[in-house]
């Protein structure tokens, strides 16, 4: 059962830091508006089943109603658009995750959301489609798209901050004593990308309907973080 506690001193520290890091790092101020149309298109694009071998830089301005000359003067190569677009939406996704922990939702009702968000996602990319045509797309793997994600590393801070604030939620609320924000990370997203499997092959999990493949990802959550389901 979840209980609202009151935060430490230590935490109400970190959370004046985190508020002033997640207010930078808001999407809609961090990226200049030709750039996020450019992001935009790409996600359309993706949306639409449009083949990455074949996409022109453009493609993607034309979509964005831009010039494409305009792509260069942020952008270098295709996949760097490509890769910032990817990070723009997940960037859209840990932000509404934290409008609901600034409207004092419950750990549990968070969860519940994100698995919401997921599945969202799953109808407008059509399930691991886009994932799998980036991973199989000899034109991008190797070189050019793993050397642009090396350079998003930084996001990964932005993973951490988010962990920091989970793990306080959850702690705050009773439901583990961990203190490892990565540990409350990664039981999250295990079970998440478990529910993105189902909900990519649901022809595959006979005997379980969506509400109790919802319920079971949620006992996991709290089983691995040691909480009461």
């Amino acid at each position: 059962m979840e209980n609202r506690g009151t935060q430490t001193k230590g935490s109400q520290d970190l959370e004046q830091e985190l508020q002033a890091i997640d207010k930078n790092q808001f999407p809609e101020k961090t990226y200049p508006p030709k750039v996020k149309a450019m992001f935009e298109a790409v996600l359309e694009l993706f949306a639409s089943g449009r083949e990455l071998s074949t996409l022109k830089v453009s493609e993607i301005t034309s979509k964005a109603g831009i010039g494409k000359g305009t792509a260069y003067e942020y952008f270098s190569t295709k996949e760097e658009i490509i890769v910032g677009a990817i990070e723009y939406e997940a960037a859209k996704h840990f932000h509404r995750i934290l409008r609901l922990m600034e409207e004092g939702q419950s750990f549990s009702e968070i969860i519940f959301k994100g698995l919401d968000m997921l599945e969202a996602a799953n109808k407008k990319y059509h399930g691991l489609t886009v994932l799998e045509k980036i991973l199989q797309d000899s034109t991008m793997t190797g070189s050019a798209l793993l050397k642009e994600v090396q350079k998003h590393k930084g996001q990964c801070e932005l993973c951490h901050h988010y962990s920091q604030r989970l793990m306080m939620l959850a702690k705050d609320s009773g439901i583990t004593q961990e203190t490892s924000p990565w540990k409350v990370w990664g039981a999250i997203v295990s079970q998440y990308v478990l529910y993105a499997f189902y909900l990519s092959h649901q022809e595959m999990i006979l005997g379980m309907d969506k509400e109790e493949v919802r319920s079971f990802v949620y006992q996991n959550i709290m089983k691995i973080l040691g909480g009461s389901t």
